[in-house]
């Protein structure tokens, strides 16, 4: 298409936007944006003193992994139940199902008693739940801000999709950092958004996924990262929202709707809700207090304007920390698309004799099977070269938590975004090794020194590489080098399987993911 072309393609758009845009609810303008701060750490508070007890006298920071998503969810109401000054979320999706409920309700109760409650949110997925995030906003201990807003709102997909194809370049970026900060005592980063999904209560995919959870001195630094995002000139309070103020009738509704949502629950979360994750012994699915160093690396709010920081970007942290490896690099990564630069990187590694393996989801068990095509492209040059792939089996297990009638078991997708560097240094966070993640989302995470908590997550991650949980591809030994063909390998019932196409995936989707795989840019 030639240059008048596509002017005229996108006047075209523009004018069917400015005949539906009248008829769609927008986000207002006359709304004030007042600058917040993280309030500073008090001591003699309950969270304080409790810090203070978990730390050995000599260390200003201790970790706890949150391995399964019931420890997570666990974690997250403990700390809400526990605040008595302040909580501040940072989120990119967060849903109205049992687990977000439960946890809306929590934040609730802590307002009442009189702590001042922040929640920033992407925009990428709200207009469902505008009327209650309007209502909750009321409270007068809550403030809520979208990152990054659509400027349709409510029920109107064709406008919204009109909108994001008219302002591509702004709303392709999103904020996909994870934060949750009690009384700037206790944090917790690392890939799990709020839904059910992302905890195994009681949804179709069981996502296995691993967040982090902070003690001490680092929050701090956590704390000045939210604010950053808080303060940013794409976080737009939510009273930007078209809707009259709410009256207290309508918060008080929703307080009682909370509530006896609780009380339904009530049975099937006894554990989950008596489980002390700040001082309780280990169990399965969380680990034990470990102290440590670590700092807190993310991409600065200006990435959504499109202002790239290079020696600031996750993705940079994240090479220098490969670079430095003499041993061994192990990757989690839910969407992994190396690209040719990423390829280059880890060929280089293997090059100078370094151990590379690689856990991703396999085409079955991913839960955006467009991604793989973006993957599977680079498969046969990173395993010519010596590099480690393994694909996690779309295996079934029962969630941790069964609430209600929900029948059957979930399938097990991996959403882990982790790394360990010569089993000495280790990240978790909200990074996914893709473009996405790499040059248009913002992104956040802990870069953790130290073989304690670098062992731990290399078991987290090996557990997912046997044969009985994830394919591990190779090259066909009888394929010739110019037209590699691959095999996967894996192990069922005690026996030792070979597939030749891609497992536990139908005709149809393979074919599909090869067609559409050419036509979609990987930045997208």
């Amino acid at each position: 298409m030639g240059l008048f072309g596509r002017i005229s393609q996108r006047l075209a758009l523009i004018l069917v936007l400015a005949a539906l845009l009248p008829a769609c609810a927008t986000l207002r303008t006359d709304v004030p944006r007042v600058a917040s701060q993280a309030l500073a750490p008090e001591p003699d508070t309950p969270l304080g003193r409790r810090s203070a007890q978990i730390r050995p006298p000599d260390q200003a920071t201790s970790f706890r992994l949150l391995e399964s998503g019931r420890a997570a969810l666990a974690a997250r109401l403990d700390l809400a139940r526990r605040a008595t000054r302040s909580l501040d979320l940072q989120y990119y999706l967060f849903h109205a199902d049992h687990s977000g409920r439960l946890l809306v309700g929590a934040l609730l109760d802590a307002a009442d008693r009189g702590v001042r409650v922040r929640v920033l949110v992407d925009d990428v997925d709200t207009h469902e739940n505008e009327p209650a995030i309007v209502a909750l906003d009321a409270h007068p201990n809550v403030q809520i801000r979208l990152y990054n807003p659509f400027n349709v709102r409510g029920q109107a997909p064709l406008a919204r999709a009109l909108e994001f194809l008219g302002d591509k370049r702004r709303l392709n970026r999103r904020m996909h950092n994870k934060l949750f900060l009690a009384d700037n005592h206790f944090g917790i980063t690392g890939g799990r958004n709020i839904g059910d999904e992302y905890f195994q209560v009681e949804h179709d995919v069981a996502f296995r996924d691993l967040d982090v959870l902070v003690a001490g001195d680092l929050v701090g630094q956590m704390s000045a990262a939210f604010d950053a995002y808080w303060n940013a000139e794409p976080s737009v309070p939510a009273r930007a929202l078209p809707h009259a103020r709410p009256p207290r009738e309508d918060l008080e509704a929703r307080r009682d709707n909370l509530a006896a949502h609780r009380a339904e629950l009530e049975a099937g979360m006894a554990p989950l809700l008596k489980l002390d994750t700040l001082s309780g012994p280990p169990v399965p699915g969380l680990g034990p207090w470990t102290p440590g160093r670590a700092e807190l690396i993310y991409d600065a709010p200006d990435k959504t304007a499109g202002i790239v920081h290079q020696a600031d970007l996750s993705l940079t942290r994240l090479l220098h920390m490969g670079q430095a490896a003499r041993e061994e690099v192990l990757i989690a990564s839910s969407y992994f698309v190396p690209r040719p630069l990423g390829t280059e990187f880890l060929v280089s590694l293997r090059q100078r004799g370094v151990r590379v393996r690689i856990l991703t989801n396999s085409l079955a068990a991913t839960d955006v099977p467009i991604v793989h095509a973006g993957y599977a492209r680079y498969r046969p040059d990173l395993l010519a070269a010596g590099v480690e792939l393994f694909e996690l089996k779309p295996v079934r297990e029962a969630p941790a938590l069964r609430l209600g009638s929900h029948p059957g078991s979930s399938r097990a997708s991996l959403h882990t975004k982790a790394m360990v560097v010569d089993r000495d240094q280790s990240y978790i966070g909200s990074m996914n090794l893709d473009p996405r993640s790499a040059w248009l989302n913002t992104e956040s995470g802990l870069l953790i020194h130290g073989p304690d908590m670098a062992g731990q997550v290399t078991r987290f991650i090996e557990a997912s590489l046997s044969p009985e949980q994830s394919y591990q591809v190779r090259i066909a030994p009888d394929s010739p080098p110019q037209a590699p063909r691959l095999n996967w390998l894996e192990r069922r019932d005690g026996e030792v399987l070979c597939h030749r196409t891609e497992p536990g995936a139908g005709f149809l989707r393979r074919w599909l993911i090869q067609l559409i795989g050419g036509l979609i840019e990987e930045d997208l």
